[in-house]
């Protein structure tokens, strides 16, 4: 957990990258360095580290060959070594962000990189370096009084809400390739995202949150895709192991792979199935997932979604399902020509 209580703001610099799909360039004052007064100083560091605030989502920079090859490494390791040349470092750090923003989500806008001092991140004290990507500045009603009359007028500038594009490096890690936090909400999930895979290149850090969300995509793969066609599993059988799957990750505070196989397979043919899928799954993804970990409960949070349990009917019924399979019932009824689920229940609420 990040802890910014007594954290200081030492240096912002601020330059403007455009969208390099349509040829926007880049704008660097000749004076990038700005000293923010007391209630910037305050907005800036509420505004830009409360998101971070309780992120569990760790990364390293990542390179093909070595990570300090890898050019934003570079700036940060510059930076946290010497903290007075963030103004030829952000300008860097603006060039090879616009050589990385042809994706169409790109927006053209300010880029700040900010460099923080006195954070505290798992009980750790270390400095951070910020990196704002502005996509969407926010219109706001601009109220002036005057001597005999109020004025109004529309300004543009940063919303206080959590940051669309923006990354928090620490000074931790440095072999790995310093640990960082990376936020994107322009990119889609399933997308390639500008900012993560392209300017920042990430890594994820292997740790419990590597592991908890990599089970549970992989439990939800096998339950939803395999288990239909090998076993003859209907939707109400799969939602029952969605279930159990849900179950054992918010209700256990440790992972064991064979206690975790037996929670959610009866039969040892479909445990020994489940058991190689996920084999096949750390080959195909080049994953290194353990027996045994301590499960993440942020990660349960944010990925237990696709474990949901619903049964959805034509596009007139869902069914949610959260538990007690042995309650519902499917069938065929050949007067009407349709299938049917019968759900057994005590009280309607």
């Amino acid at each position: 957990m990040l802890e910014f209580d007594h954290a200081n703001l030492r240096r912002v610099a601020v330059a403007w990258v455009g969208a390099k799909s349509r040829n926007e360039g880049v704008y660097l004052p000749k004076q990038l360095l700005t000293s923010p007064h007391d209630a910037v100083h305050e907005w800036l560091l509420g505004a830009f580290l409360k998101p971070f605030e309780k992120m569990a989502e760790f990364f390293y920079f990542f390179h093909e060959e070595d990570v300090s090859h890898h050019p934003v490494f570079q700036s940060c390791n510059t930076l946290f070594q010497n903290p007075d040349t963030l103004p030829e470092e952000a300008a860097r750090l603006a060039q090879r962000l616009y050589e990385h923003s042809e994706n169409s989500r790109m927006q053209g806008g300010e880029f700040l990189v900010l460099y923080f001092d006195n954070l505290v991140l798992g009980g750790e004290a270390t400095t951070a370096i910020g990196l704002w990507k502005v996509q969407s500045p926010q219109s706001f009603l601009h109220i002036e009084r005057l001597p005999e009359q109020y004025a109004l007028s529309v300004r543009s500038g940063i919303s206080p809400e959590k940051p669309e594009t923006a990354a928090l490096v620490f000074n931790l890690d440095e072999v790995e390739g310093y640990r960082l936090c990376a936020i994107d909400t322009v990119s889609k999930r399933d997308e390639r995202s500008f900012w993560k895979d392209d300017f920042l290149r990430l890594r994820p850090v292997e740790d419990h949150y590597f592991q908890t969300r990599h089970h549970i995509a992989l439990s939800s793969e096998f339950i939803q895709q395999k288990l239909p066609h090998r076993f003859g599993l209907d939707r109400a059988d799969q939602l029952d192991a969605l279930y159990r799957s849900g179950l054992y990750f918010k209700e256990n505070e440790h992972f064991d792979a064979d206690h975790y196989a037996k929670a959610l397979f009866p039969e040892e043919e479909q445990q020994a199935a489940f058991k190689a899928y996920r084999d096949e799954y750390a080959q195909a993804y080049a994953v290194p997932l353990e027996d045994r970990f301590d499960i993440s409960k942020p990660a349960v949070k944010k990925e237990f979604r696709i474990l949901r349990s619903i049964i959805k009917l034509d596009k007139n019924f869902h069914i949610y399902v959260h538990g007690r399979r042995d309650l519902i019932e499917r069938g065929f009824d050949e007067a009407r020509g349709k299938k049917y689920y019968k759900v057994y229940f005590d009280e309607e609420e």
